[in-house]
């Protein structure tokens, strides 16, 4: 889950190849979305989401709506501040690690120090980051 400063939010992951994801947030329907021939799916849910913690959840449906999968897991939106440069920036969500954003970001775990130097004002113990923290992420040599 991704988002900008005027709430828009973009969704994605994986499921069966072929088949379609139902989203919800707080049990309340945002979109469907069809996976492409490697299982991927993305979603741009039409209103924009305001900030606050939800219960994400994603269905893989059948065509009669059977759910033949599900996932759920707590995401948090948080306002942006606008001294942040468009696309340098990250919030913390629930289950990240430095280590997973780094991976994520620059394609390696091991450049988490990046991070953590850029960002020292607010992480005491790099092993500890916190749902709605908000991380500049320097550009990789």
């Amino acid at each position: 889950m991704d988002y900008d400063a005027s709430g828009q939010v973009a969704m994605g992951g994986r499921a069966q190849p072929g088949s379609a994801v139902q989203l919800y947030l707080d049990n309340l329907l945002v979109g469907s979305a069809h996976t492409d021939p490697n299982g991927q799916w993305r979603l741009r849910p039409e209103r924009a989401v305001p900030p606050g913690v939800y219960t994400l959840r994603a269905d893989q449906v059948t065509d009669s709506g059977k759910v033949t999968a599900r996932v759920e897991l707590p995401v948090q939106v948080s306002e942006v501040p606008a001294n942040l440069p468009d696309g340098r920036s990250m919030v913390v969500q629930p289950g990240n690690s430095l280590w997973r954003i780094a991976r994520s970001t620059y394609g390696h775990g091991v450049q988490y120090t990046l991070i953590y130097e850029a960002n020292r004002g607010q992480i005491r113990d790099p092993d500890l980051i916190y749902p709605g923290q908000i991380f500049a992420l320097p550009v990789s040599n």
